[in-house]
């Protein structure tokens, strides 16, 4: 419904307008009436109409002076003006201010009418109009905020780009790193608004990029969570700030990605592509090279030496366990493929004894 004031100084005029218009049906309502301009200046600041329809001559402050006042402050409001015969040079004036529609006293209800019906048509277009461009805008936001994730989770998995989303290009930024998964709603999007820049999670950790100089203060919302943040740099070095930060604060992370890590190895162990660079890029999202000093620091190992003495290990308990089992069937089980010549190779450099012969030693089956 779009809201409509009334100002006349004559309440014969002002009580018949109150009246004989029908305001529901053409979509509006009678918010209040003014006898003179301070009054509907007062009303129109408090209760904020979209039409005023005013006399031109009233005591105090006239029509005009009031439509100068009400153009300072609310520039959307529409004006129908009313005047006597021989006030042309009022109208004039009040077309500087916008006001296409001037009505001649004395002027009759359907007068009023089509000039209503002419204006609230156009704040209908408008308010379309508005809805579509915030529609656009959310969408345009969503799909900027989904590249600005989705490139700052590129560079903390060390993934290769071409170059970042236009908006942030040379953009400087410090970077928040939160021990496990921390939910960045919609809600808590709009909380920290323009300070956040992007962000990125796994099941280890989150990872929020936010302006340079507003750290501290996104900081305070995630106080109770274990959290470090980097030192401040542009958003294209998010992966060499994600890995500095990182290995500063070993304890943000470390023995929980190599537990993962090691899950990771039992439940992949019969997947030939099980590798460093696999398990980092498709799996856990890091950088290959990051991920492998780290498994080297809290395992001792590196990963492809770990990876094959977990498989050998199982290749043995399975010779052991299944007789009837052949090399090939255990070798294809443990990640080798149906190349059981070069797992021959691998078991041999590891126990000493080929297949054949380490069966033989525990008194099963032939190799086959």
């Amino acid at each position: 419904m779009y809201k409509i004031l009334l100002a006349d100084d004559e309440r014969i005029i002002l009580d018949g307008m109150a009246g004989i218009i029908e305001w529901e049906s053409l979509g509006a309502s009678l918010i209040g009436k003014a006898q003179n301009g301070h009054e509907a200046y007062e009303k129109i600041v408090h209760k904020q109409p979209h039409i005023v329809i005013t006399d031109v001559k009233m005591p105090g402050m006239d029509g005009l002076e009031l439509i100068k006042k009400v153009s300072a402050v609310s520039p959307s409001v529409q004006f129908i003006v009313l005047s006597g015969f021989g006030e042309f040079e009022y109208a004039k004036e009040a077309m500087k201010y916008g006001v296409k529609h001037y009505l001649l006293k004395p002027c009759n209800e359907q007068q009023i009418i089509s000039s209503l019906e002419e204006i609230i048509a156009e704040l209908k277009r408008q308010d379309v109009h508005k809805k579509k461009t915030a529609h656009l805008k959310h969408e345009l936001d969503h799909i900027r905020s989904f590249a600005a994730d989705q490139y700052l989770e590129g560079l903390i998995a060390g993934v290769a780009q071409l170059s970042p989303p236009p908006s942030l290009a040379g953009k400087k930024i410090r970077l928040l790193i939160l021990k496990g998964e921390q939910s960045i709603d919609a809600a808590a999007r709009e909380a920290l608004g323009s300070a956040l820049t992007a962000v990125c999670s796994s099941g280890e950790w989150t990872v929020l990029a936010v302006e340079e100089n507003a750290a501290e203060k996104v900081a305070e919302v995630f106080a109770t969570r274990k959290m470090a943040i980097s030192q401040a740099g542009e958003l294209r070095h998010a992966g060499q700030l994600f890995r500095d930060t990182a290995e500063a604060s070993g304890d943000l992370h470390g023995s929980a990605v190599i537990s993962k890590m090691i899950r990771l190895i039992a439940d992949e162990l019969g997947n030939p592509n099980l590798s460093l660079k696999w398990a980092a890029k498709d799996m856990l999202f890091m950088n290959p090279d990051y991920l492998g000093k780290l498994f080297k620091q809290e395992t001792g190992e590196k990963f492809s030496q770990y990876v094959t003495r977990v498989r050998l290990e199982h290749a043995m308990k399975q010779m052991k366990m299944r007789r009837d089992a052949s090399v090939s069937e255990i070798a294809e089980e443990i990640g080798f493929g149906d190349n059981p010549k070069y797992f021959s190779l691998v078991f041999k450099k590891y126990t000493g004894l080929t297949p054949s012969e380490f069966r033989r030693k525990q008194g099963g089956a032939s190799a086959g």
